[in-house]
C-alpha cells in the first residue's frame, strides 16, 4: 500500500449579497406600487365619471378638499333652505313626493328616505288661473336623499347648525318642459276643435303611474287642456335608484281624460304602458313596451307597438293590419288569428295581434250593449264591422222617422274610411257597397254615388241602389209602395223608435234590497231573477198623448185608484210590455244602459212609483240615473256642431250671444279675469257649439257645454237667437242631464238634475223660457 499524499482543499466561503438577500422585498414593493398605481388610475377614472354624471353625489369630498363647495353641488340643506334658495329666482317648491329608492324595492317598501321635489314657476300669472285650476308649471325635478345628523359642520370643522335635524343631499335634477299644444291635441281632428298652436303647455301635476310597474320609480307629469273638449297630457319620468339618475321619457296625451297605466297586454313578464287616446266610441290605445339598454348605464326606452309595418311578409296579415289601422278591429282580429293558425308566426306578430285584440274587445262590447240612442247603436255596429246588422238598424231608424242624411253627414269621414278599407279586403260584399253609396251621396251627391257603385265588382242593380238612396229621404208612405218592391229584410228593434202611442214616462231610479209585497200592486211575480236587483222608480213626468204632464199631483195620477188593475195603470203610461230602459248618465254622457221589467206599481201621497227588476248597475259618483219607456222616448241629437267663431259670423250671434256669454263665464269664474285687451273670440272662438231645434220656431238653438276644471258636473247654456233661455252656470247643484222627445210630439224637453232631484223642463211659448 502506497503512502497517502495529503490533498489540500481550499473552500471559499463568501457572504451572501445584500441585493440577493432582499430581492423578495423589492418584488413585493414593486407589486404594491404597481397595484396602487392601477388603483389610482381606476379611482381617478371613476371620480371623473362621477363628476360628469352626478357631481352632487360627491359631497363627501368637502371633508377632504377645502374648496370643494366652490365647484360642486350644494351641501345638504333643509327644506326651508331649499325653498328660500329657489324663491330668490322666482320659483317655489311643490308638494314633495317621498319614496324608497333601494334597488329592487317599490315605493311602498322600506328603504332609503328619498324625496322628489318639483320646482314650480311662481309669479303674478297665477292669479289669473280659472277657478279650480292649478298655479305654477313644473320647471324642474330634483331628487334628494334625507340625512339625519346631530349637526352640520363647516369646511373648517366648526358647527354651523346646532341640534338634531334632517337635511337633504341632492342626488340628481332634470329640467322639465311641457309639450306643444299641436302635439297634445293632435287626436282632436274634428272641425269643432282648432289645430292648436306651437305654444308650450304647462305640466302641473305629478303622480306615480298606476299598475304593476317595472323596476325603478315611474312617475307621470301631467296637465289638462280644456276648450269644449278635455285632454290630459304629460310626460313619463323614471328615477333609476341603482344609478341614481332621473330620466325624462315618453310624452303622452289622452283625449279620453285617462292617465297612463301599466297593464299586461302582450303577456310578457314586464307589463306595457298603455295610454288611452279614445274619442267617444272610437277606441284608440297606444301601447309601449319597455326596452332595456345593452349598457346598464344608459336609460331604458319606451317603444310603441306600431301597426304600420306588418311583422310578417304575408298579404293576408297585411290586410288585417289595414283594417285595424282604419278602426275595424274585430275584422282585423279574425284575420290575424287565421294567419296564426297556419303556423307562420313571430313574437312581433303576437304583439301586434294583442294590441288589435285590446281594441276589438272594446268595439265588441259596444256593439253588444243596449244604447239609449239609435245613432250610437248604429255607429257601434259599424265600428265592429257588422255591416248587415247596422244597415238593418239604419233602415229601421228611417222607418221610425229619423233623419238619416244628417246622421251620416255628422259621421261621414269615419264611416268612409272604414267602408273604403273593408272594400279593399272584400270588394264584393253588397252591404259594404250599400254603405259606400250612402256615404258618398251625403259627402258629394247622388250622381257621384251611383257612378261609384257602378264601378264596383258585381254592383247592386238599379232598383236596389234606388232603395238604398231612398233612406236619405224623409220617411216614405209605405201604403204607396208595392210590397214586392221592399226586400225581405229582418228589421232589428231600434230603441226609442216605434209607432206612436198615447203614453210614455220618465223617472228617477234607486236600487233597493228588500221588497214588501203588501206595499205594491203586482203585475207579475215578485220573485227576483238570479243575478238581478230591484229598482224603485219614481215617475217624474208622463206623456198623455198630447203633451208632457207632471206626475206628482197630476190629475190622471191622483185619480188612479188602488183598486184599479195594475196592468191598466201601466197601459195608460205606455208600458204595455212592462219594459223600461234605465240609463246611467255621467257628464252628459250615457255610460251604462240596461232593460228592466216592471213587476209592480205603488201610489203614495200623489206620487207614482214602479218596481222593476234588472241587472245590477254601478252608479258612479255624480251620475244621474234615468228610466224611460224605450218605445216612446228618444234622446235628441244635435243637428250640427260649429265653433263659436263660426257661429259668430252671423251678426245676431256676434252682437248678443258673445258679449253675454263672455260676461256670464266671468261671473261664474269659469274663465280667468280678462284684461282690457282680451278679445272674447280669441279666447272662446274654438269652443264647440251644438245646434238643436228646441222651441218649435224651426230655428235651431245654440247649446254650449262647459267642462269645469274641478270634478263638478258640466255646465250648460242655451241661446235662442239673442236670448238666453237656459243656464246652470250660477247654480252648482243643477245640471242638464239630457234632452229627450216623444214619438207623438217631437218637441224636446230638458231632463235636469237639481239638488239631487230629477225634473223635466219644457218650453213655454207664452213665457219664452223652459218651465
Amino acid at each position: 500500500m502506497g503512502r497517502k499524499v495529503p490533498v489540500k482543499v481550499r473552500v471559499w466561503v463568501t457572504e451572501q449579497s445584500s441585493i440577493s438577500r432582499n430581492s423578495w422585498k423589492i418584488t413585493l414593493l414593486t407589486g404594491t406600487l404597481l397595484t396602487g398605481a392601477v388603483g389610482l388610475v381606476f379611482a381617478g377614472s371613476w371620480l371623473g365619471v362621477r363628476l360628469i354624471v352626478s357631481p352632487g353625489s360627491l359631497t363627501w369630498l368637502s371633508q377632504i378638499l377645502p374648496h370643494w363647495g366652490d365647484f360642486s353641488a350644494p351641501q345638504p340643506q333643509t327644506l326651508a333652505e331649499i325653498g328660500a334658495e329657489v324663491q330668490q329666482v322666482g320659483q317655489a317648491i311643490g308638494a314633495p313626493l317621498y319614496f324608497s329608492s333601494y334597488p329592487g324595492m317599490t315605493q311602498q317598501r322600506a328603504g332609503f328616505n328619498d324625496v322628489l321635489l318639483p320646482i314650480l314657476q311662481a309669479g303674478p300669472q297665477c292669479t289669473r288661473q280659472p277657478k279650480g285650476g292649478r298655479c305654477g308649471a313644473i320647471l324642474e325635478l330634483r331628487v334628494y336623499r334625507s340625512i339625519r345628523q346631530p349637526f352640520r359642520q363647516s369646511l373648517l370643522g366648526q358647527s354651523v347648525v346646532q341640534g338634531p335635524g334632517t337635511v337633504y343631499e341632492l342626488i340628481d335634477r332634470i329640467g322639465v318642459t311641457g309639450p306643444e299644444e299641436l302635439s297634445a291635441i293632435a287626436r282632436l281632428s274634428h272641425k269643432a276643435i282648432t289645430q292648436g298652436s306651437t305654444r308650450t303647455l304647462p305640466l302641473t301635476d305629478m303622480h306615480f303611474i298606476e299598475g304593476q310597474a317595472p323596476a325603478g320609480i315611474w312617475l307621470q307629469l301631467s296637465g289638462e287642456w280644456k276648450r269644449g273638449s278635455r285632454v290630459l297630457y304629460g310626460q313619463v319620468v323614471q328615477y333609476d335608484p341603482e344609478h341614481r339618475r332621473l330620466y325624462a321619457m315618453q310624452a303622452w296625451s289622452s283625449p279620453a281624460g285617462q292617465w297612463p297605466r301599466w297593464q299586461q297586454v302582450t303577456g310578457d313578464a314586464t307589463a306595457e304602458l298603455v295610454v288611452d287616446q279614445s274619442i267617444g266610441l272610437e277606441p284608440q290605445f297606444q301601447v309601449y313596451q319597455l326596452r332595456r339598454p345593452r349598457i346598464s348605464a344608459q336609460p331604458p326606452t319606451l317603444e310603441a307597438i306600431s301597426l304600420t309595418e306588418a311583422a310578417l311578409a304575408d298579404r293576408t296579415y297585411a290586410n288585417g293590419l289595414l283594417l285595424a289601422r282604419h278602426g275595424l278591429w274585430s275584422s282585423a282580429l279574425q284575420i290575424l288569428k287565421a294567419v296564426k293558425q297556419r303556423g307562420k308566426w313571430s313574437s312581433a306578430a303576437q304583439s301586434q295581434l294583442d294590441v288589435v285584440a285590446l281594441h276589438a274587445k272594446i268595439t265588441q262590447t259596444q256593439a253588444d250593449r243596449d244604447w239609449a240612442s239609435p245613432t250610437q247603436q248604429i255607429l257601434a255596429q259599424v265600428m265592429d264591422g257588422r255591416w248587415a246588422k247596422s244597415l238593418g238598424l239604419l233602415k229601421a231608424a228611417h222607418q221610425s222617422g229619423y233623419d238619416i242624411e244628417n246622421l251620416l253627414k255628422q259621421n261621414a269621414d269615419r264611416l268612409w274610411q272604414r267602408v273604403e278599407a273593408a272594400l279593399r279586403v272584400n270588394p264584393h260584399q253588397a252591404d259594404l257597397q250599400a254603405w259606400g253609396t250612402l256615404v258618398l251621396a251625403v259627402q258629394q251627391n247622388r250622381t257621384e254615388a251611383i257612378a261609384w257603385l257602378r264601378r264596383q265588382p258585381n254592383p247592386a242593380d238599379h232598383r236596389s241602389s234606388e232603395q238604398t238612396l231612398a233612406l236619405l229621404q224623409p220617411k216614405p208612405d209605405l201604403n204607396a209602395i208595392p210590397d214586392a218592391v221592399l226586400p225581405p229584410v229582418a228589421v232589428p228593434t231600434v230603441p226609442a223608435a216605434a209607432p206612436a202611442v198615447a203614453g210614455g214616462l220618465i223617472g228617477t231610479v234607486n236600487p233597493i234590497t228588500t221588497v214588501q209585497a203588501s206595499d205594491w200592486l203586482a203585475v207579475a211575480s215578485l220573485t227576483l231573477p238570479a243575478q238581478q236587483t230591484w229598482y224603485r222608480i219614481e215617475v217624474v213626468g208622463f206623456h198623455d198623448g198630447q203633451d208632457w204632464q207632471p206626475a206628482r199631483l197630476g190629475v190622471e195620477v191622483s185619480a188612479i185608484s188602488t183598486t184599479q188593475p195594475a196592468q191598466t195603470l201601466l197601459n195608460e203610461l205606455g208600458l204595455e210590455n212592462s219594459q223600461l230602459q234605465i240609463v246611467v248618465w255621467q257628464d252628459a254622457t250615457p255610460v251604462q244602459t240596461l232593460s228592466a221589467t216592471v213587476k209592480a206599481v205603488q201610489i203614495q201621497q200623489g206620487r207614482f212609483f214602479l218596481l222593476a227588476a234588472g241587472e245590477r248597475l254601478e252608479f258612479p259618483d255624480g251620475s244621474a240615473v234615468v228610466a224611460v219607456t224605450p218605445d216612446t222616448i228618444s234622446w235628441s241629437q244635435p243637428s250640427t256642431t260649429l265653433t263659436l267663431a263660426e257661429l259668430a259670423q252671423q251678426p245676431i250671434w256676434q252682437e248678443k250671444l258673445v258679449p253675454q256669454l263672455w260676461q256670464d263665464l266671468q261671473t261664474a269664474e269659469l274663465i280667468p279675469a280678462p284684461t282690457a285687451t282680451d278679445d272674447p273670440l280669441q279666447v272662446l272662438g274654438d269652443w264647440a257649439i251644438q245646434l238643436l231645434e228646441l222651441t218649435g220656431d224651426q230655428t235651431p238653438e245654440a247649446i254650449l257645454t262647459i267642462e269645469p276644471a274641478t270634478t263638478d258636473p258640466p255646465r250648460t247654456v242655451i241661446f235662442s237667437g239673442s236670448s238666453l233661455i237656459y243656464s246652470d252656470l250660477h247654480n252648482p247643484e243643477r245640471f242638464l242631464v239630457a234632452i229627450v222627445e216623444h214619438t207623438n210630439n217631437r218637441r224636446p224637453i230638458l231632463i235636469v238634475m237639481n239638488a239631487g232631484k230629477l225634473n223635466l223642463q219644457k218650453w213655454s211659448s207664452q213665457r219664452q223660457q223652459f218651465d
